[in-house]
């Protein structure tokens, strides 16, 4: 059941919920001491009550809290109260990329797409150095102030799920995937070892869908959306978006090889690639 406005969490004030999902509740709160409000975020139950990403967790919010970059949403702090984990951080106001691709159900302005990977892919590279994977990119993790105008500020959110690059599993103990599948690297999926290159994966399936208004591989259910990751050439964007050049296809075929040997050495060199093609 959602917190209610005024209701008091781990001394923070309770102003609206403004986020729900798989992965728990986002309210706007009110800080205990400081004169700001923060985005908390309050886990489900059952991952907190789930001793493999209980201990996950408390690492990785460590981690995440180190990783200081103008494109990461910074994380302030993180505990348990109420039988629920939960973690703080700073408060954008603006719109989740799930939410504006429904404003452009054909694709995002090329401009938008080209400020949103070059940022992420940023965010991603200096994540990647501290040895922490995102294991999430998707459109909604993906936040924008000034969506519209000529130079909106991209920031990549929820390293919630976060996890170290010696961390090989993707299950909790009640085997829960943590990952969106729609986004998933094969390697991911499959249990396999992962590393930044499976974020460059997931940050590539992700501009898919900015540029064509849907994902690569979609399918009636998460099983045929698996198959089609683990064996499927990944469609070309030039065929949804007529005016984007075979250049395009080539960057994203690349970024979305099934091998990760296969795909660009780092999320910045995707970037880089991609900017070019689309210019």
């Amino acid at each position: 059941m959602p917190r209610s406005p005024g209701e008091q969490f781990a001394g923070y004030t309770i102003i609206k919920l403004i986020g729900r999902g798989g992965m728990g509740e986002i309210y706007l709160a009110r800080h205990p001491h400081l004169p700001r409000n923060e985005a908390l975020k309050v886990l489900p139950g059952e991952l907190s009550r789930d001793p493999m990403y209980r201990q996950r967790f408390v690492r990785e919010a460590e981690l995440a809290s180190s990783v200081v970059h103008p494109a990461i949403v910074t994380i302030f702090n993180s505990g348990e109260y109420d039988g629920h984990l939960w973690i703080a951080m700073e408060f954008i106001d603006g719109i989740d990329g799930l939410k504006l691709l429904r404003r452009h159900q054909r694709g995002l302005p090329v401009s938008t797409v080209i400020a949103v990977v070059s940022s992420v892919a940023a965010a991603l590279d200096r994540a990647h150095a501290t040895g922490l994977l995102h294991r999430d990119v998707k459109p909604a993790n993906i936040l924008l102030q000034d969506a519209e105008g000529p130079e909106p500020r991209v920031l990549l959110a929820d390293f919630g799920i976060a996890k170290s690059q010696q961390d090989v599993s993707n299950l909790t103990s009640t085997n829960m995937f943590l990952g969106t599948v729609a986004y998933a690297a094969p390697e991911q999926l499959l249990g396999d070892p992962v590393d930044g290159r499976s974020d460059q994966y997931s940050l590539a399936a992700t501009v898919f869908e900015f540029l064509t208004g849907r994902p690569p591989f979609q399918g009636a259910n998460s099983a045929s959306i698996i198959a089609h990751h683990l064996n499927s050439s990944a469609p070309h964007a030039s065929s949804a978006r007529p005016e984007i050049s075979p250049a395009v296809d080539d960057v994203l075929d690349r970024a979305l090889a099934k091998s990760p040997s296969d795909r660009f050495e780092s999320c910045r060199a995707f970037a880089s690639a991609l900017e070019k093609a689309l210019a």
